[in-house]
């Protein structure tokens, strides 16, 4: 055999995505492993020394229930089973000891193995592959030949992965490096170019006990900074995937998938952008950064608090209406309710500025009742959260230690009165912004206890509206299932038609919503109507329809929902001409959020577009954005 050594030179920017970050390496990027000791960049769960190990490695599987029985024999070498010890539980111990295994559904995801993080994960990888095969062996056989014999005798290994899930090895350094203090208090960059949000999510090995899993904190949503997406010592280097510029702890919430995913897009952009302007991705930073976030936007990605903002669009100078709209201030009075209890609407959000509120209310006595109104902010302090919290509460904590108090304002209702009554205040009130991607930054609005006071129940529901009562017995309110009626002046937002063109394309929270929502009790068709005063011309139309629901929802064990139910399924688009409607598109299998539609080159003065249904039973329109172009997207 004989071996030949090339060296190979390359002058353009180059992608490290790889996974172990070889080719930065070899090229001698600077990068980190193992753990950082507290004294480097002062993280609040940092070890007291520095540490070699990494987080460990884990391989996946799939099984399904069949038609027939299966048996299961066990490859050669199969270990009997152990129970491992996982998040430091002996919850967790007992738990696993009688197998991985839930029948609930007609697919199970198989996830607990783990093994490598006392290893060297990029030498020793086939040898971490073979310890992880050797786990899921044995998991699988304790299942289909122990404890759950009878319920698994016709369950089948439909896929088992060829490549196990490597969560750590090198992470390479860039002119910044993210914390876990950057990720806690959820710090915004000027050149983010994606966001994260998942569980600052430690796996520490045990060796073959199995892992201490810790969920250092739970932060709120964070921006990724392209500064730590490009080599500090390598000009023409980027950085993309569990690879990028971030210690061992913040790392532990950006290796996960789709942030990752965000990433890559941007990066992959960058690399464009470099290579059209001949810079390097430092260059890039400093001197085009706008437009590397701006053509991000572009194609869908996102950057919190950032909108789109490009004078080409034709949606810009488009007169903008719809045949129904979700608007907060549509409400009809349903019933009416004792306020035996302290009540009010808990709000996600509101205007900067409260000048008046206007609340249906009844008073059934002929006598005039005194009543209070009282507006708290709920924000958490710190930003991040615990997992135990977070299971308790969620970014929803009602403990009235979570709220402090804006304002209280006296009022009387007059005898036997019923009606929409205006509580005016003597100057207007400063609420201050809302944190547009947090859903613990919420703004309470609450009346006081009377039971000769009756308030107005309204519908339709209210994604950003939930009515809260007071516990006489605890510390805290709990929702209902309601919601009472509350106007604002100034308005709030809601599914007006007009925010297809407000620069947004996507929300971070349950408020704002950014979007375009047809109202709930109006049937399909739902149209969105675009008219401008004179002929325009365009050849392309982009579209981004709601898909956003709770991650719960998209977890693997839900394999087999193909879409959510909330995203467009049938819609189309159409164009005036001479007075009549000329369809331009006619989808009816849609299961994408962002739609590309192009055309050659046309004109018109009215476009619209129509949803006929969604993929789930509500058949709601939700379109965040639609934009108008002509010529050659940049």
């Amino acid at each position: 055999a004989s071996f030949r050594t090339v060296e190979i030179r390359v002058s353009g920017p180059v992608i490290e995505a790889s996974g172990d970050g070889q080719i930065g390496a070899l090229a001698g990027a600077d990068f980190d492993s193992g753990s950082e000791s507290q004294s480097e960049f002062d993280e609040r769960s940092a070890p007291p020394e520095r540490r070699s190990w990494v987080q460990g490695t884990s391989l996946v599987a799939i099984a399904q229930r069949t038609d027939r029985p299966i048996e299961f024999i066990p490859p050669p070498g199969t270990p009997e089973f152990t129970p491992r010890l996982w998040h430091g539980s002996i919850g967790s111990y007992i738990r696993h000891s009688h197998g991985n295994f839930s029948g609930d559904n007609d697919l199970i995801f198989l996830y607990i193995t783990e093994a490598g993080g006392d290893m060297d994960t990029i030498r020793d990888d086939g040898e971490i592959y073979e310890l992880l095969l050797k786990q899921l062996w044995a998991e699988w056989n304790h299942v289909k030949n122990g404890p759950h014999r009878e319920e698994t005798r016709d369950w089948d290994l439909l896929w088992v992965s060829p490549k196990a899930g490597k969560r750590e090895s090198r992470r390479f350094l860039g002119d910044l490096v993210l914390t876990q203090t950057d990720l806690e208090e959820g710090r915004r960059f000027p050149d983010d170019i994606a966001y994260g949000g998942h569980d600052l999510d430690d796996h520490q090995s045990l060796g073959a006990a199995g892992s201490n899993i810790f969920g250092h904190s739970i932060p709120p949503i964070y921006g990724i900074p392209f500064r730590s997406c490009y080599s500090r010592n390598i000009d023409n280097l980027l950085l993309a995937g569990r690879l990028i510029s971030a210690t061992h702890l913040a790392h532990s919430s950006t290796r996960l998938m789709r942030t990752g995913g965000a990433i890559g897009q941007a990066v992959g952009l960058a690399a464009a952008l470099c290579c059209r302007h001949a810079l390097t991705p430092r260059q890039l930073c400093e001197q085009r950064l706008d437009e590397l976030q701006q053509q991000l936007l572009r194609r869908d990605g996102s950057i919190l608090d950032r909108p789109l903002d490009n004078d080409d669009n034709l949606a810009h100078r488009a007169t903008i209406t719809a045949s129904s709209e979700s608007l907060f201030d549509t409400q009809e009075i349903e019933q009416l309710a004792p306020l035996v209890a302290p009540a009010g609407n808990l709000l996600w959000d509101w205007p900067n500025r409260l000048d008046q509120l206007q609340l249906y209310l009844h008073n059934d006595t002929d006598a005039p009742q005194p009543m209070a109104l009282s507006l708290l902010r709920a924000r958490r302090e710190p930003r991040w959260t615990t997992a135990e919290l977070h299971h308790r509460h969620g970014w929803n904590d009602l403990r009235d230690a979570a709220f402090s108090t804006i304002s209280q304002q006296p009022f009387v209702l007059p005898p036997a009165f019923e009606g929409w009554f205006t509580i005016p205040f003597d100057t207007p009130l400063d609420l201050g912004p809302k944190d547009s991607a947090s859903d613990a930054d919420r703004l309470l609005v609450a009346l006081s206890e009377n039971r000769q006071v009756w308030w107005g129940l309204c519908r339709p529901s209210c994604e950003i509206v939930s009515m809260v009562e007071h516990s006489h017995h605890d510390t805290h309110w709990r929702t209902l299932d309601a919601r009472g009626s509350m106007r604002f002046s100034p308005g709030i937002p809601l599914g007006e038609a007009t925010n297809v063109a407000n620069g947004y394309h996507r929300r971070f929270s349950r408020g704002p919503t950014h979007m375009w929502n047809s109202c709930l009790d109006t049937p399909p068709p739902h149209e969105l109507l675009l008219q401008w005063g004179a002929p325009v011309r365009f050849d392309r139309i982009e579209l981004t329809f709601d898909n956003l629901a709770p991650s719960r929802d998209e977890n693997p064990w839900e394999a087999g929902t193909r879409v959510l139910p909330i995203l467009a399924k049938e819609y189309d688009l159409e164009m005036e001409s001479d007075g009549k409607w000329i369809t331009l598109v006619s989808e009816r299998s849609n299961i994408h959020r962002f739609r590309t539609h192009s055309f050659p080159s046309i004109q018109t003065n009215q476009l619209r577009l129509i949803v006929k249904a969604t993929h789930g039973e509500s058949n709601q329109a939700r379109v965040y954005r639609i934009a108008v172009y002509l010529g050659k997207r940049d």
